[in-house]
């Protein structure tokens, strides 16, 4: 027994002798989030939404739940054994979720709390009302950013049985769920149309040849890079190459060169008066 506590004592003395930075640090194990159910009624314009409506919780273009109506008008229950809206991404965890029910955005938000069972009462507009015309509905995530821009679709659509995408870059897909990849910049027109064209959406997905107005090229667009620019003007820093990807990022006015126009145009994107492309407007 001696000899097992002085083999400690040592080992300790050991452990509290070495620097920090020595001793190894091991990241506590991951533990997956609890869902977050939701329970409560549904109506549309006033009127219990039918049995077979589907109802969808969704952040930024991605379904994390679904629920079809068994009951006019009802979202599960309060019994321990009661089916519920579930939703399990713990990603979304205080942070708003939408409600869809048939494809029309309730009116209603919630925020994801893990664990918790909330009563919801969604009241969506009377176009989600008739169960039996098929409506396309879709939310796309990112709709914006820089190629290769990768974009999932999330299908929000009512009494679909089959889905028909074209991505508007001569792609075409049928799954329900599509993820696609833009690998040139461009607006490109998304449709997506359902049961053999009895319902169409459509959507427009930005992609940007590069990140234009990010002049310090760190990933982001802000008054960092109105400064550079200027510094750039006045010589107080070196001027991207022509011809390169830093060299279009900065000449955002596209006139061939890197002037006080770029500083202007930048600063006025990140005070809302330009858009991704730099148009006026936002």
């Amino acid at each position: 027994m001696t000899v097992i506590k002085a083999t400690l004592i040592f080992f300790l003395l050991l452990v509290f002798a070495l620097p920090a930075s020595a001793v190894p640090i091991y990241p506590a194990p991951t533990i997956p989030s609890l869902p977050h159910e939701f329970y409560g009624t549904v109506t549309c314009n006033g009127t219990p939404a039918p049995a077979g409506t589907v109802v969808a919780a969704v952040y930024e273009g991605s379904v994390c739940g679904r629920f079809v109506l068994d009951e006019a008008g009802v979202i599960g229950g309060t019994g321990l054994f009661d089916e519920r809206l579930v939703v399990c991404d713990g990603s979304v965890w205080g942070l708003p979720l939408t409600f869809m029910v048939n494809g029309k955005k309730a009116a209603e938000t919630a925020y994801f709390s893990p664990g918790a069972v909330t009563c919801l009462n969604l009241t969506a507009p009377a176009s989600a009302l008739d169960p039996l015309v098929a409506r396309a509905a879709f939310e796309a995530s990112p709709a914006l950013g820089v190629a290769p821009l990768t974009v999932r679709f999330a299908d929000l659509s009512a009494n679909a049985s089959s889905w028909s995408w074209a991505f508007g870059d001569g792609t075409t897909s049928t799954v329900q769920y599509p993820i696609h990849t833009y690998t040139a910049g461009g607006n490109y027109t998304v449709v997506l149309s359902v049961n053999g064209g009895a319902g169409v959406a459509n959507a427009t997905i930005g992609v940007l040849p590069v990140l234009f107005g990010d002049a310090n090229d760190n990933g982001a667009v802000d008054q960092a890079d109105t400064l550079r620019v200027l510094r750039q003007v006045v010589g107080l820093a070196a001027m991207p190459a022509s011809g390169t990807d830093l060299f279009r990022q900065t000449d955002v006015h596209e006139n061939g060169a890197i002037e006080i126009g770029d500083a202007l145009f930048i600063a006025q994107y990140n005070v809302g008066l330009r858009g991704a492309w730099f148009g006026m407007g936002g």
